[in-house]
């Protein structure tokens, strides 16, 4: 990199209006330079100009502008204001943003768009780069006398696309609405955003949607300007529903520095968005509420607002009615929150300004009651605290009676509803894969990942493994490896698992001593940092189960064949080896590395558990085979029940879960629910996991103290357990929760006292289960040590070793571990391209992303669970002892009831009869009958 050079100073000035109105002159001081880098990968500079370089000068493949592409864009103010979602599809790659956009955007106060390209731009599969044209000598272009500042942008533009396109030689699209052939010269054209699309993507039918639609929504937004601004400057519209203006955002600012405001992320009831809240922080101690259409004055459900407080007298009370809206655990909670306090007077406020929109891709379908002729439409989101959404579409029996999906672009107050856009179809309402379509939309599955492709960029990264070429490890691999083979390896996972993460292992030593192994497929191996592949698992960041169907985190060769433990098949592994005294089973040493194993067997949970009971053959094994796995099955039991005892004497807690699966049938119908079974094989296979992550989290936090990713689980307070403690209450069982310890006797009470109806102690656990907040990933430099604490697993330190097949965060554990042990491969990693590995920030924002994917992942599951149970919203909770889990009954009356709260008996008791004869369940109300004397 050569040294910083300086050219002439120069200025930049532009005009801004102060809160008192008045219009200032600001001039701001620019050294121009001259080691401004193209960011691509084939830049022809001997030697490269790009910031980017490792120890032996070759690129690193990060973010850069990729060598294979025949063209790159870049757009000006017009196509980033009107063509922003076009811009946004993962199709669309090779994207230059210059400085003049960013500091327009910023100028401007367009900060919700400049978030969302900077996700394009910090998204490395995209190749899209920022481009500092403002400050390089050879791309500045002063201001000339008499020009607007719009017109001397667009000079820039045509500076920076010139420069491009001689110094790559490439061509290079410039994209705009308002400006037209003026600039093209040589390797520079100049295209519309519809002329881009019908030139290079031609074929691609969302992109040619996208590009009709959102012309048609800029041509309607031009309309209305016209429209609400007469002849005389005032508008001729009014605003509907009490709707107002917000107010200026320096305005906004200043008032909530003041106190006068309060901002928070606005959360909308469930069932019903004309019921809002927002966070009243620590001066207020209290939710503001927001009731009514002209109060939340177009916010939508997740909108970063500023409220002002309407005068003690228009103070209310929440409603008590109490909804589910298949929201997440959080929202639930604050849901049952709200409604404690619904007799309490609480303060009431009004939206007066947004800073920032969380809209999003909503799935919707078009109101039954439309015109066919009409020129707009109103589309009903699936998610019921979204307002309906107006949208223009030139034939609309197209698409009714189906899942669409839809954006909002504005929402000005002369329209009740929304403006949008429509995007797709998903296909007719009811049909399955158009459900599990809607699913994935609402949750933020990506488009590749819901398709399951992968580029084929990125499976040429894949190792060769093929019938005629199958996989086979490398000498000198096998040679920087610690050789397991000789060891009795196996696995223990569910029927039909091809992703086999992991595998156990367990043998007596020399001098009264144990060795207790567990092995995880080395996918970092593979998996290199910043490789397409890496970039791929990062983004998906996990696989998503759903109820009949899995969407893969890497590609099947790694997933299912090479990475997968297989039986009988060597493999690469990164391995725990603990050094046990054979009495105290206390850890003597515990080894960390990488190993080359060959499981004996891929063992089902069922085959495990009949050896474990005792059965000479386990059903689909061999004589032999049950006879050689049997001794490590009972002494892998032992040990394990030991640890699990330990750690349960901690205050580790045993909840109830509530997972089911599916007997699927020809046509993809249900031909039964059944709850997982809880063998006592499940709870010592998942033992050995945890005690695996918790050494490997406590080895990556000596290691790197700032930047370990860690596995954190916070303490729930204590109105998160008001339920649990009333139910309990309620068969006479007191509940302890001020430690975790406690909370776990009082369970365990609960258990030795329910032998005569184990229903309850199920119940119970279950309803602790959704008192618990959700776990996250941190990195270790963003809190103190002492909030590291897993309160659910009662561990100082934790962290998702055990599946990096389908966990990205595991990935992340594998790398730091193997670089605290110094393993060679992974030194030889981080020394040819920098790691962010161990840099507390890039931990940081991997942690954040994660959780987010996790969550989403989660939902989607949920959803898809919820979805072949076939069961509606409109009805309340009852809980099912076959199917352990809170089920909804249909009811007429649309009465809803939270699951287990006893308050609400009485009414229960009243609609018994009627609820029976609809339940698909009856022993559920035959147990509630019983239990909570049911007439």
């Amino acid at each position: 990199m050569p040294d910083l050079v300086y050219y002439d100073k120069a200025e930049r000035s532009f005009f801004r209006k102060t809160r008192g109105n008045a219009i200032v002159k600001l001039v701001r001081e620019q050294y121009l330079r001259s080691d401004i880098p193209c960011m691509a990968e084939h830049c022809p500079a001997s030697p490269p100009c790009q910031r980017f370089l490792d120890n032996t000068n070759n690129l690193k493949h990060e973010g850069l502008l990729s060598a294979d592409a025949d063209h790159y864009v870049i757009p000006d103010m017009s196509i980033v204001m009107r063509y922003l979602e076009i811009l946004e599809q993962e199709e669309i790659t090779g994207i230059i943003l210059s400085q003049t956009i960013i500091t327009s955007l910023q100028q401007h106060d367009k900060t919700r768009t400049y978030r969302k390209l900077r996700q394009i731009i910090n998204d490395t599969r995209r190749n899209s780069v920022v481009f500092y044209n403002e400050v390089f000598g050879e791309t500045r272009v002063p201001r000339l006398a008499g020009e607007t500042a719009v017109e001397r942008d667009w000079r820039a533009l045509c500076r920076m696309a010139e420069w491009y396109g001689n110094h790559l030689g490439k061509p290079i699209v410039l994209l705009s609405e308002v400006f037209g052939a003026d600039c093209q010269d040589g390797l520079v054209c100049v295209r519309t955003m519809k002329q881009y699309i019908d030139q290079y993507w031609g074929g691609h039918a969302l992109l040619q949607n996208l590009a009709q639609v959102l012309a048609e929504a800029v041509l309607e937004e031009d309309q209305e300007r016209i429209r609400v601004v007469s002849s005389n400057g005032k508008k001729s519209d009014p605003a509907v529903s009490g709707y107002t203006e917000y107010k200026p955002m320096e305005e906004l600012e200043a008032g909530i520095k003041s106190s006068r405001y309060f901002s928070g992320t606005l959360r909308c009831r469930s069932g019903t968005r004309d019921h809002a809240y927002v966070n009243g922080g620590q001066k207020l101690e209290k939710d503001i509420l927001i009731v009514g259409a002209e109060n939340i004055n177009r916010a939508v459900h997740g909108d970063l607002v500023v409220v002002e407080l309407l005068s003690e007298n228009n103070w209310t009370t929440a409603s008590s009615t109490i909804a589910y809206g298949g929201g997440s655990t959080e929202d639930e909670y604050e849901e049952t929150r709200l409604t404690r306090h619904a007799n309490a007077t609480q303060p009431t406020g009004r939206v007066i300004g947004v800073m920032n929109r969380n809209w999003r891709s909503y799935v919707a379908t078009i109101q039954e009651d439309t015109p066919s002729t009409a020129s707009f439409h109103l589309a009903i989101p699936l998610d019921s605290v979204i307002p309906k959404i107006r949208i223009r579409h030139h034939d609309v029996k197209l698409i009714q009676n189906q899942r669409i999906v839809v954006r909002i672009d504005s929402w000005p107050t002369s329209s009740q509803y929304p403006n949008g856009h429509y995007v797709r179809s998903l296909g007719p309402i009811h049909q399955l894969n158009t459900e599990v379509s809607a699913i994935l939309v609402e949750h933020g599955i990506s488009v590749s990942q819901a398709s399951q492709g992968f580029s084929e960029a990125l499976l040429k990264e894949m190792p060769e493994d093929s019938p005629t070429s199958p996989w086979k490890p490398e000498k000198t691999e096998i040679a920087r490896r610690r050789d397991l083979r000789s060891l009795t390896v196996f696995s223990i996972d569910p029927p039909n698992c091809q992703d086999i993460d992991d595998a156990l292992s367990i043998r007596d030593l020399d001098n009264g001593r144990i060795e207790l192994g567990v092995h995880i497929a080395d996918v970092s191996y593979y998996v290199k940092e910043n490789s397409l592949t890496d970039l791929e698992a990062r983004s998906r960041g996990t696989t998503v189960y759903l109820a009949d169907r899995r969407f893969d985190m890497l590609p099947s060769v790694l997933s299912e064949r090479v990475c997968s433990l297989r039986g009988n098949e060597d493999r690469y592994a990164v391995s725990v080896l603990w050094t046990l005294d054979s009495k105290s089973f206390k850890v003597l040493d515990t080894w960390f590395g990488r190993t080359l194993i060959r499981s004996s067997c891929e063992m089902e949970y069922e085959q495990a558990q009949q050896l474990l009971d005792g059965k000479p053959v386990a059903t689909n094994l061999s004589a032999s085979l049950s006879r050689k796995l049997r001794p490590s099955v009972e002494k892998l039991a032992t040990v394990l029940r030991f640890m699990r005892l330990q750690r349960l004497a901690k205050g580790a807690l045993e909840l109830e879960s509530s997972e089911v699966k599916f007997k699927i049938g020809d046509n993809n119908s249900i031909t039964d629910i059944i709850p997982k079974d809880g063998l006592e094989i499940h709870g010592l296979v998942a033992e050995a996991m945890i005690m695996a992550n918790a050494y490997v989290g406590k080895r990556i936090y000596d290691g790197f103290k700032d930047a370990a990713i860690l596995r954190r689980h916070p303490q729930p307070n204590s109105g998160q357990f008001e339920m649990l403690v009333k139910a309990a209450q309620s068969k006479g069982f007191p509940v302890d929760f001020s430690s975790n310890r406690a909370l776990a006797l009082s369970l365990e009470n609960i258990v030795k006292n329910s032998k005569a109806d184990p229903e309850i102690a199920r119940l119970m656990k279950t309803m602790a289960t959704v008192a618990m907040n959700e776990a996250g990933y941190i990195s270790s430099g963003h809190y103190a040590v002492d909030q590291y604490f897993h309160y659910g697993l009662a561990l100082d330190f934790y962290t998702h070793f055990t599946s990096p097949i389908r966990r990205y965060a595991d990935v992340v554990a594998h790398r730091q571990l193997l670089m605290c042990v110094e393993d060679s491969v992974a030194l030889a990693d981080c020394q040819s391209k920098s790691t962010g590995m161990i840099q507390d920030g890039k931990v940081n924002e991997i942690c954040d992303h994660l959780n987010l994917k996790s969550r989403e992942s989660k939902f989607a599951q949920r959803d898809s669970t919820e979805l072949f149970q076939k069961i509606r919203e409109n009805g309340f909770f009852v809980f099912i002892p076959r199917d352990p889990f809170f089920s909804r009954i249909n009811m007429d009356n649309r009465l809803f009831l939270y699951p287990c709260n006893l308050e609400t008996l009485d009414m229960m008791r009243n609609i018994y009869p009627t609820a029976r004869s609809m339940c698909p369940f009856p022993q559920a109300f035959l147990s509630m009958q019983q239990r909570f004397h049911i007439p």
